[in-house]
């Protein structure tokens, strides 16, 4: 399942410039007395075939769409100085052309960073200080998301759309999945199937008529305080004109290099 652990870390990531120092323990309530203490119970399992046929539409609309544009609004849950959770909040315009070229503007609470992707060079850059990062990469865009979180500590949280059989990542180590009803978002019927995997609970909500995400949700279980996070995708456009320079890093004058992890934060 495409969610994954690492998950846990997009908040640090995308916004390790805002998280003021380390969590503080929570003050835990009593432990219950032996006599009160129940053994825990393991939610059913529940695998209905009707919501991975709606995975199977959505898989199947993404990995024949060739190119794309899509936006997304993004949030997740970090721990502030005090140990509360604070949420952060990105708007990221991603291209997407297959099979190996992506390149991303993302916007919010954290510093502004833009990323490209050709299937020879993987480069992020920050536009304020005019740094930027660059290495060889994979050859495919299914290995960047795994590269990118490996070499530069770079999570890039619409990453299950880019996948040339998303179906099959997202169901990877799934325990349960059922469909949850419909939801109206932004005046779109989207069909809401709920997931889960070891160590998280997911949710999709999928347009009725394109096939397309509208909305991906889920909970880190196995992370103290059990963070969340929701990416939303809207304004789709699945034909558009991309040319390759798109991709392809320029440097700008007075930009200087620096390394990845320097860059992104997550060497903290």
């Amino acid at each position: 399942m495409q969610f994954k652990i690492r998950r846990a870390t997009v908040a640090l990531a995308l916004f390790s410039a805002l998280t003021v120092g380390p969590t503080i323990a929570q003050e835990k309530a009593p432990a219950p007395t032996p006599a009160t203490q129940a053994a825990p119970t393991a939610p059913p399992k529940v695998m209905e075939q009707g919501a991975l046929d709606l995975l199977k539409k959505m898989s199947a609309k993404l990995a024949s769409t060739p190119s794309f544009l899509v936006r997304t609004r993004s949030s997740s849950e970090a721990p502030g100085g005090t140990g509360q959770f604070l949420t952060f909040f990105t708007e990221s315009v991603i291209a997407v052309k297959r099979p190996n070229k992506l390149s991303a503007e993302i916007r919010g609470d954290a510093p502004p960073f833009d990323f490209y992707f050709n299937g020879e060079k993987m480069t992020a850059y920050e536009p304020i200080h005019k740094l930027y990062a660059t290495t060889d990469a994979p050859k495919t865009l299914d290995e960047l998301p795994s590269f990118a979180a490996k070499t530069a500590g770079i999570l890039l949280p619409f990453e299950d759309v880019i996948y040339s059989d998303p179906y099959t990542t997202l169901t990877q180590d799934m325990t349960s999945a059922f469909y949850a009803g419909f939801s109206v978002i932004h005046g779109v019927r989207c069909e809401h199937v709920a997931l889960a995997a070891p160590g998280i609970e997911g949710q999709i909500w999928i347009d009725a008529k394109t096939d397309l995400p509208c909305l991906i949700a889920g909970t880190l279980l196995n992370v103290q305080g059990a963070p969340r996070f929701t990416v939303e995708f809207y304004d789709w456009k699945l034909k558009p004109e991309l040319p390759d320079k798109l991709f392809t890093f320029a440097k700008p004058k007075g930009a200087e290099p620096m390394d990845f992890r320097a860059l992104t934060g997550a060497g903290r």
